[in-house]
């Protein structure tokens, strides 16, 4: 489990299902992810395979529990392009969540996670071009534009962050925040 200021970050658990099934069947929530879940036993089995994901990979999503509510707030994590098998961060917020910030809030604990545990030399991000949204949270991670390509079958921009782009990106988001406090 990943704690956050305000989240827990930990492994979809069964009692998951129900609040994962709503956002997964939600077609604003879903817009720029892939088709809408038909059914609550499709998201079922959607948390189990990325479950299965940690066990056969070291890499999966995961559930974002809000601390002060105890409310699934979305999730995410880390999952292998098949295209070009490389590890992107990916992120998907419950409607009633958005615009707090949970996304960028998750996403770097996710990013320091694929660094310091997994040991990866860069990590990237895929997104629609026009999902300004997820744009904005990947320029927030210090991540940079690489290129427009083909993932997971659509034309999708890619983003990306080296372990030192990443390390520079913490110590500058340190000195911002003692600037702030200042």
């Amino acid at each position: 489990m990943i704690e956050t200021e305000r989240l827990l970050i930990r492994r979809f658990r069964e009692a998951d299902v129900d609040a994962i099934h709503e956002m997964r069947s939600d077609p604003e929530v879903m817009r720029y992810i892939r088709e809408t879940a038909a059914d609550r036993e499709e998201s079922a089995k959607w948390t189990e395979a990325i479950s299965a994901k940690w066990e056969s990979e070291g890499i999966g999503y995961c559930a974002l529990v809000e601390k002060a509510t105890g409310d699934i707030a979305g999730w995410c994590g880390t999952w292998r392009i098949q295209e070009t098998n490389e590890v992107e961060v990916g992120y998907a917020i419950a409607k009633t969540k958005w615009g707090k910030g949970f996304a960028t809030e998750a996403a770097a604990a996710m990013v320091d996670h694929a660094f310091s545990e997994l040991r990866l030399d860069y990590l990237v991000a895929v997104a629609y071009p026009e999902n300004e949204a997820s744009i904005r949270v990947m320029k927030k991670l210090g991540m940079s534009f690489v290129r427009e390509g083909t993932f997971y079958g659509k034309q999708l921009v890619q983003y990306s962050i080296r372990i030192a782009d990443w390390q520079k990106h913490l110590g500058s988001a340190k000195g911002n925040e003692r600037d702030r406090q200042d």
